[in-house]
């Protein structure tokens, strides 16, 4: 992926620390990525975990890389919904569609938290959600952290999720497709993302310049609000995550995850 959160997991490949030929890397946002993995364009991709467990459902035979994610343990700061009324008075949201799994969070949260049944509508991240037309606009990723302040109400999806459910919520995971034989890249991963925690004041003053962010907001989030780590409890969280997908008709129907050996 594209955004500030995932740098952590591949910035000792971006930066030719750890070489490899195994590794061909391409960066998208979250749904494209998810588009090349379906068409067979990519062997893994860092896909949003909603987009697994619709292939899931279909039997495509997806497999979860272990021991990495991008998760939050309450609040996540670049999953916002920014918002010019209370959350009892939004009527229309406008989504920023770069992560899927952010949208079907936001539906599962107005449905199971709120009781609340707005109407959708697509928007680009580039939008003001102060001079939306919509009340409310969900914005994620980089285009989010820009924009905290931007309106009289805000509501941090991760915290949001952690108040209903007490778990993780976990947003991606590296996701290899089929039966593609894997070699040593889950290992070359891991190591990646191992690297790279260590890395994390480094790569905040690099992208800070490049995002036009404070320094000290990008290392705060990278390090405090974004987790890296696939334990028990983020299994959880995602396992919960799923049932209620499928609950609210996100996804068909619910089948064991799939992890790669």
């Amino acid at each position: 992926m594209s955004f500030l959160n995932t740098k952590p997991l591949i910035y000792p490949i971006l930066n030719g620390e750890l070489q490899t030929e195994e590794i061909d890397l391409s960066v998208h946002v979250p749904s494209r990525l998810a588009t090349l993995l379906g068409n067979k364009e990519l062997d893994i991709g860092l896909i949003p975990i909603v987009e697994y467990f619709r292939a899931n459902d279909q039997g495509k035979g997806y497999r979860v890389l272990p021991n990495i994610s991008i998760a939050s343990r309450g609040s996540v700061l670049s999953i916002q919904l920014f918002s010019r009324v209370p959350i009892q008075n939004i009527q229309q949201i406008a989504l920023d569609t770069s992560s899927r799994s952010s949208v079907a969070l936001l539906k599962i949260l107005f449905a199971e938290k709120y009781q609340l049944s707005p109407t959708f509508v697509s928007c680009d991240p580039s939008i003001n959600p102060a001079t939306a037309e919509t009340e409310a606009v969900l914005l994620i990723g980089d285009a989010a952290l820009k924009n905290l302040g931007a309106t009289e109400y805000s509501f941090d999806l991760g915290t949001e999720w952690h108040e209903l459910t007490g778990l993780p919520f976990v947003y991606a995971c590296w996701v290899a497709r089929g039966k593609v034989e894997l070699g040593n890249v889950p290992n070359l991963l891991l190591e990646a993302k191992n690297r790279g925690i260590t890395q994390i004041p480094e790569i905040a003053q690099i992208e800070a310049e490049k995002l036009g962010l404070p320094e000290n907001l990008c290392k705060d989030y990278l390090q405090h609000h974004i987790h890296y780590d696939l334990d028990e409890s983020e299994i959880a969280g995602l396992e919960h995550f799923y049932k209620l997908a499928v609950k609210n008709g996100l996804v068909e129907s619910e089948r064991p995850l799939i992890f790669a050996s």
